[in-house]
């Protein structure tokens, strides 16, 4: 995206207006996708962010990866910018909010990428009305292909949100969904990675076992994978339609997807995702 295109810069900005665009707490997996996209895409400047993390060596090497600033501590980061996002595990969130609560002003927009953490669990801990936004995305974010769902609470305006939903844009597509949906979709496309992962490792296994070399069956699975989901999202065809143009009559598919079918392949998936919503709304 073009600068010219960033109307975050020409926002209304208050006396005590944060210094930095945006600040990110957290640079693991997850947090560091993030924010390479950010850069990569050049949505904003590498001098309007600043980040930190409590593993000191990690913050130092992304601060020199990225020719990046670093704050001192989250109190640090908090008082200097406007979007702070919390790229940090569910188990320690609470901590992490109950430090930067004090200095949390009506000016911060607060966004959220725990898993099982919901928009009044975060309200009940800093106690103040701030625009706050819960997303979910997930790990092939670090390839630039990730999906991730955004919801705001109602405090959140339309100029801000449109901010963050291009912030995310940098990291692959974006739905918007209500917060009642989260967890499902954690369920479903945040541990969903998972899920497809074992089904390539389990293809290429298949075909191991039939005689093709590692190397070779893995490489035809992941791009069987990678080809039929791009086919369902570019024909816009049911994924039901599409199965059934490689299925002839009597043919090696038909058989095939006959075993799967006496595996419950299709049961076990939809139970997967059951079982991963249910536990992400038991986080907190």
């Amino acid at each position: 995206m073009k600068k010219s295109k960033r109307l975050i810069l020409t926002r209304d900005r208050s006396i005590n207006m944060a210094q930095k665009e945006l600040g990110i707490i957290g640079i693991g997996n997850m947090g560091s996708a993030i924010l390479k996209g950010l850069l990569d895409s050049k949505i904003i400047d590498q001098n309007e962010i600043l980040i930190f993390d409590i593993n000191e060596k990690a913050l130092k090497d992304k601060e020199k990866e990225h020719n990046i600033q670093a704050a001192k501590d989250n109190k640090i980061l908090v008082q200097n910018v406007h979007y702070l996002l919390l790229a940090v595990k569910p188990q320690v969130i609470d901590n992490v909010l109950k430090e930067i609560t004090p200095h949390l002003t009506k000016d911060h927009i607060l966004v959220s990428i725990a898993a099982g953490i919901s928009i009044d669990y975060i309200q009940n801990i800093i106690q103040k009305d701030i625009g706050i936004v819960r997303v979910m995305p997930n790990t092939p974010a670090l390839v630039n292909a990730g999906i991730s769902a955004i919801a705001p609470n109602k405090i959140v305006k339309s100029e801000d949100l449109n901010v963050i939903l291009e912030y995310f844009k940098s990291i692959g597509e974006v739905v918007s969904v209500e917060e009642k949906y989260i967890d499902a979709v954690t369920g479903l496309s945040g541990s969903g990675p998972a899920y497809i992962f074992i089904i390539i490792e389990a293809l290429a296994d298949g075909g191991v076992k039939m005689g093709l070399t590692r190397e070779i069956a893995l490489k035809l699975a992941a791009q069987t994978v990678l080809g039929s989901a791009k086919m369902v999202l570019e024909t816009g065809k049911h994924p039901g339609e599409l199965k059934d143009m490689v299925t002839s009559p009597g043919g090696t598919t038909i058989t095939a997807l006959h075993m799967l079918e006496r595996g419950k392949l299709r049961g076990t998936l939809i139970s997967a995702v059951e079982a991963a919503t249910l536990k992400s709304k038991s986080l907190k």
